[in-house]
């Protein structure tokens, strides 16, 4: 049994050696849970794909979140995005590194595929007549007569791409800078389908889809805010 002296010296040493601790400060270790490192992750990939005008990638909210999977993967494990003469896919390839595992790739793409559609500004004119017959004859039998998509054939849907990134994207199919790499069983069906492909059929077929079934047109600045034209008078 101690005595009251002996409690009070028990008390004080211990009051010693905490105090002795060296002081942690909150604000240098930053625990987040794992909602918060999705919408961090969700803000940095916004950066570059929204609607803005001086944007670098692609719009992607309402894509299909196995799509987007399946792409993120692939530049998280190098199938796409190793070459530095395909720009924005190395840029791409640089960024989709930083997503450390599968619950943050599976966050961002979930998180994408839940959003509302965006609207696009019209970028590629081309004959909508010629490049429906075109898309009727190459790509409805894998697409979709509406762009819609088989998951089944590895089919994306063309629904929500726009202009200027879909013509993008079949230019470097048919170049070689996509679909090069063995595991990227789609991509290399499309770089087999795009070989034979001219420029004119690339604009018109283009044109097509995002006319009949792609995002909801949107203006851009200068015809939002340019003044009305003036009429001569009679």
């Amino acid at each position: 049994m101690i005595t009251l002296m002996q409690f009070f010296i028990f008390i004080g040493t211990t009051i010693l050696l905490f105090s002795c601790v060296p002081e942690v400060k909150k604000d240098s270790v930053v625990l987040m849970s794992d909602s918060q490192r999705g919408e961090t992750l969700v803000a940095e990939c916004m950066l570059c794909h929204s609607n803005k005008e001086a944007q670098r990638g692609p719009i992607l909210h309402g894509m299909e979140m196995w799509y987007l999977m399946d792409q993120l993967e692939k530049f998280r494990s190098g199938v796409r995005g190793k070459l530095a003469s395909n720009r924005s896919e190395y840029l791409m390839g640089v960024g989709a590194r930083k997503i450390k595992d599968d619950f943050e790739l599976a966050y961002v793409a979930n998180w994408f595929s839940e959003q509302d559609p965006l609207p696009a500004i019209r970028t590629v004119q081309g004959s909508l007549e010629e490049g429906k017959e075109y898309f009727n004859q190459r790509c409805a039998s894998c697409h979709g007569g509406n762009g819609e998509g088989n998951r089944l054939l590895n089919a994306p849907s063309l629904q929500r791409l726009e202009g200027w990134y879909f013509l993008e994207q079949m230019r470097k199919f048919r170049s070689g800078e996509r679909g090069y790499h063995p595991q990227d069983i789609g991509g290399q069906a499309m770089a087999a389908a795009s070989q034979e492909i001219s420029d004119r059929n690339l604009r018109n077929v283009v044109a097509y889809c995002v006319d009949a079934f792609g995002p909801e047109e949107e203006l851009s600045n200068r015809d939002r805010l340019a003044p009305n034209k003036s009429v001569k008078p009679f």
